[in-house]
């Protein structure tokens, strides 16, 4: 079995353990407000087009339908449990961890207000498909997160149960999936760009949570030795 390298320790001064201070709650509750009602809004946006899908079922696959009721679930999930996640116990210093988590979580965002391209029926099939189980995956790795999920590089909970299990990181690769098919939906030189710019984001966005959990969590860097990043290893199972 090839056990993948892992460091075994990191610089800690980009750490910033966390108290009970005024000023660091406040932030906490008003983090989570803004997620709440950005996820409302995305939630009610989707649920109007299934509505509108309803309405004429002639004209609507069952791709679409499981696109769209998996965004819907997956922003109504991300709306609970930043009301009823635990407390962070450690989270990365400095704006840069921060504005990295941001763009990966709302950069896309640019790529789904484009116009649909003009594509091929199979071609949009393909798209639709990898979106619809995509946005279906990201709901199954959300709910086994649970209460430890967070936006930014904080440490709450070290899940290793479920598609934790498989890989450290599978949430991100669901939402690779679905991101590839909206760039596929949408497909232009802008949202080529978008994706790619997305993807230096998110390997950098890895990389701070990942120093935040093996300093957080003991046990973090054995279970990230015996645990790839992006792609199970099937064979050792």
């Amino acid at each position: 079995m090839i056990i993948q390298a892992y460091p075994t320790a990191f610089d800690t001064s980009s750490l910033q353990p966390l108290t009970a201070r005024r000023s660091g709650l406040g932030a906490h509750v008003i983090g989570s407000a803004i997620m709440v009602t950005l996820m409302g809004l995305v939630a009610q946006a989707t649920y109007l087009r299934l509505a509108q899908m309803l309405s004429h079922p002639a004209e609507t696959n069952l791709l679409d339908y499981l696109a769209e009721t998996g965004s819907f679930c997956f922003a109504c999930l991300i709306g609970v449990l930043c009301v009823i996640r635990l407390k962070p116990s450690q989270q990365a210093r400095g704006a840069i961890p921060v504005i990295a988590a941001l763009g990966g979580s709302f950069l896309l965002t640019a790529v789904n207000l484009a116009p649909i391209a003009d594509l091929s029926q199979g071609v949009k099939t393909i798209a639709v498909f990898l979106l619809a189980v995509g946005n279906v995956l990201s709901v199954y790795c959300l709910a086994y997160l649970g209460r430890a999920f967070s936006i930014l590089p904080q440490a709450r909970k070290l899940v290793t149960e479920g598609p934790y299990a498989l890989v450290r990181h599978p949430l991100y690769v669901a939402e690779a999936i679905a991101a590839l098919g909206l760039i596929l939906l949408h497909f232009s030189a802008f949202s080529v760009i978008t994706g790619l710019t997305l993807l230096a984001i998110q390997m950098q966005r890895v990389i701070y949570e990942e120093r935040v959990l093996l300093n957080a969590f003991p046990d973090y860097a054995v279970y990230a030795a015996r645990t790839p990043r992006f792609i199970p290893k099937f064979w050792n199972l």
